[in-house]
This record gives structure tokens, C-alpha cells and sequence, in this order.
């Protein structure tokens, strides 16, 4: 049986590299080279900069993101660059293809309600439990996620992991925010897209090499990261679910849409709704991309049992100090969202 979603046989591009042309990350490197390759080159600076840590390869990267904060003037800026995926009308029509609006400003304007109602999710302890207890660990369902960890040995050392985690989460807040420099105030100040597209440099060419021993398919590929936006969009909307907690599902999914995209994933592998995400995750277990057998785990719990054995055992993830300086972040979301608290309180 073919891996079929939306009535299309996607089994041709699940073993593709990141770079789908439909995709944003396509669309705005065919748009400006220029840019994509200053990216991939202060990543690379980076990583000749920044020393292993502990004696392994594995090399923090949250500098890297947190320069682009520091970039003056509008070349990195969101508005510059949804300028640049409108600014054609071959480019605007594809671009609308994926975002679904017709405009730089329409598109800036759906952007920053989907980033806000995701930072706003991402905030609650829900979340937090999900993406820590599951979310990161059931990316090792897949096939080629669990072959690129076992390639990499600190993916089984818990202080490695932990800090691998904590730091994602950090770049998550940081494209959440906008990734702004807080001292001016421009409309040009967010840098959401190219922070976004500077994590899909980063993969590029941290990943790409790798092979996997179950498939012998690249390991950074097309279903690798679909499935991985999965585990973090469709595991913690199904736990908020459960719950009954109220969140805007358009918004959220949405956000990942976008971010999906922005990474290089095929638009015809990125859920739109919830209930595709759901129809999405069942097709990877049935169609053996995930390990385990058939039948889908349900989302919000883990089944180590699917999971390589020392990929679950050197999992780790302890809170650090510089988290503190999302407190602010954290207070100003809560009481922007109070009322929602309310009615849930309150059970209506």
C-alpha cells in the first residue's frame, strides 16, 4: 500500500533531502542564493569557532541564533523577507500556495497571531511536560531519526542530551519571540523566518551525510522531519485536548505549517488540521516509516518499547538557570491570556 495523504502517493519524496521547491525554504532560496548561503556560512563559522564539549563533536549552537538578534539594519528582517516571497508574481503564487493569503502583509499579519498563540501553548506546564516526557523521545520512533542518533555516540550521554534539549527549546522560544533585538523597536525588528531558516542551514549541514542502516536512505530526509514536526504540533494538541484546555487549533497548526516549511518540508507532508495530523501519524506507523509496528502508539503517551534501547537510556533533561530569562516572557503571556484560564476554571 502506498503512503497515501489527501489522496496523493507520497512514497517518491519520503527519502528526499529538506529543499522541497514547494516549500518556503525552496521558494526563498531560488529567491535570493545570496542569503541562504550567508546562513550555511555563519553556521559554519560557528562550528570552527566553538569547541566539542566533554571530548565529543557535539558543539552547542544557541550562540549562533542568538547573533542573528544582533544583525542592525533589514536584511534579516521578517518584513524584508515575506517582502522577497511576494515579490514576484510566480513567487507570490507559490508562496500562497503554502500560507494560504495573497500578501506580504496578510501573511506578516497570520504569521504573528500563529507565533503568539504557539508561544502562548508552548508556555503552559502541559506543554512542557509533553515535549520533555514525550516529545523529543518519539522522534526516535522513526526509522532514520533513531539511525541518526545511534550514528551520533553523545546522543546517549544524559549531560549531552540534556543540554541538546534545553537548547532546542531555546531556539524554539527564540523563533517564537521573533528572535528581536530588544534595544530598537522597528517594525523590521523580528527575525522569526531567517532564525527559522538558519536552523534548516544548521541541519543541512550538521545531518545530511548520515545514512540510515534501516532504510539506506538519508537520514535527514522529507519523512524524518515531517513525522519530527508531528511529535512536538500533534503530541502536545492532543494532551491540551484531553484536558479540554482552550487554544486556537487553526493558529497552532498553522505556526507548524509554516515552520515546516521554512525547514524544507514538502507541503503535501505537513498536517493542516488536527484531524489530518492525527491521520498523518497513523500513516507512518502503518506504513513501517516508524518503528514498532502498525498499530500507532497514542500521542500523548510514550511506548519506550519502539524506542532503541540506548537512545531511551541516555535520555535526560534537568532545567537550567538561563531559562530564567524567559520569566518575563512567561508572566506578560499568562496575564495576556487570563481570560481563557477563566473559563476553564470555571468550566465553561
Amino acid at each position: 500500500m502506498p503512503f497515501t495523504f489527501r489522496d496523493q502517493n507520497l512514497d517518491a519524496l519520503l527519502g528526499d533531502p529538506l529543499d522541497a521547491a514547494n516549500s518556503l525554504y525552496g521558494i526563498m532560496s531560488a529567491a535570493e542564493p545570496e542569503l541562504m548561503e550567508g546562513l550555511r556560512l555563519h553556521w559554519k563559522k560557528h562550528i570552527r569557532e566553538t569547541p566539542g564539549v566533554d571530548g565529543t563533536s557535539w558543539r552547542p549552537a544557541l550562540k549562533a541564533f542568538s547573533a542573528i538578534e544582533g544583525f542592525w539594519g533589514n536584511k534579516y528582517s521578517d518584513h524584508r523577507l515575506a517582502g522577497v516571497l511576494y515579490g514576484t508574481q510566480d513567487r507570490a503564487a507559490a508562496t500562497a500556495a503554502v500560507t494560504g493569503v495573497q500578501s506580504a502583509a496578510e501573511f506578516l499579519r497570520d504569521f504573528e497571531a500563529a507565533r503568539d498563540e504557539a508561544f502562548y501553548v508552548f508556555f503552559q506546564a502541559t506543554s512542557v511536560n509533553e515535549l520533555a516526557g514525550v516529545s523529543f523521545q518519539a522522534t526516535y520512533y522513526h526509522y532514520d531519526v533513531s539511525a541518526l542518533f545511534e550514528q551520533r555516540p553523545h546522543s546517549k550521554l544524559k549531560t549531552i542530551v540534556s543540554r541538546r534539549v534545553i537548547e532546542t527549546a531555546q531556539i524554539m522560544l527564540r523563533i517564537l519571540y521573533g528572535n528581536m533585538n530588544m534595544g530598537w523597536g522597528s517594525l523590521y525588528s523580528t527575525r522569526t523566518l531567517s532564525t527559522t531558516l538558519l536552523l534548516a542551514q544548521m541541519h543541512n549541514s550538521a545531518l545530511s551525510h548520515y545514512r540510515s542502516r534501516y532504510t539506506d536512505r538519508r537520514c535527514y530526509n522529507q519523512s524524518a522531519v515531517a513525522f519530527t514536526l508531528l511529535t512536538f504540533s500533534y503530541v502536545v494538541a492532543q494532551a491540551w485536548r484531553d484536558k479540554r484546555y482552550e487554544f486556537n487549533e487553526q493558529r497552532w497548526y498553522f505556526f507548524w505549517k509554516l515552520l515546516g516549511s521554512l525547514l524544507g518540508v514538502d507541503t503535501r507532508l505537513i498536517a493542516n488540521t488536527h484531524a489530518e495530523a492525527a491521520e498523518l501519524w497513523d500513516l507512518f506507523f502503518e506504513h513501517h516509516e516508524c518503528q514498532g509496528g502498525p498499530g500507532a502508539p497514542y500521542p500523548t503517551t510514550l511506548d519506550p518499547r519502539r524506542i532503541n534501547s540506548g537512545l531511551r537510556q541516555g535520555y535526560s533533561v534537568q532545567p537550567e538557570l538561563n531559562l530564567l530569562q524567559w520569566i518575563p516572557a512567561f508572566v506578560v503571556t499568562q496575564l495576556r491570556n487570563g481570560k481563557r484560564w477563566g473559563k476553564y476554571f470555571l468550566g465553561l
